[in-house]
């Protein structure tokens, strides 16, 4: 969320001063400093409404990004590292891939019975961070009929 943010108040702050400033010269801006007192108190709030755009404009594209990045998508058996939240740092396995309300599959993690019936176990998959996967492939069964015949 923090990368959408600087990303949506970087691009509204580049608009809003820039039309304060369009017709007047920076230099001009830069040695009047009440102006740049007045432009530095603007850059708060604007900043703010930054995250808002940052949100609407970029979010799903930055968090399959990170998604992606950090090992998505995650199987059952997975070993993953938690980045974020009050489990932060511990490893874990992901027991469960389950659907969110907003259709984005979601892992759950095998950190214990009380926090499994309390449903907190539910991870984003951009928030972990996968160590080891689980084998999916075995290795060919062997054909008795070929097996190696020994000589006497």
């Amino acid at each position: 969320m923090m990368v959408t943010w600087v990303l949506g108040a970087s691009v509204l702050n580049v608009l809003v001063i820039g039309s304060i400033i369009r017709e007047i010269s920076f230099s001009a801006v830069i040695s009047d400093w009440e102006m740049v007192l007045l432009l530095i108190l603007a850059v708060v709030p604007i900043s703010g409404f930054g995250f808002y755009l940052g949100m609407f404009t970029c979010w799903l594209p930055v968090r399959i990004f990170c998604s992606r990045y950090n090992g998505a998508p995650l199987k059952v058996g997975d070993q993953v590292h938690i980045l974020s939240g009050p489990q932060k740092g511990a490893v874990a396995n992901v027991y469960e891939i389950i659907t969110g309300q907003g259709g984005w599959e979601l892992a759950r993690l095998d950190l214990g019975a009380e926090r499994a019936k309390k449903f907190r176990d539910i991870f984003e998959q951009y928030s972990v961070l996968k160590i080891s996967e689980k084998p999916t492939s075995h290795p060919p069964l062997q054909d008795p009929s070929k097996e190696p015949v020994m000589k006497k």
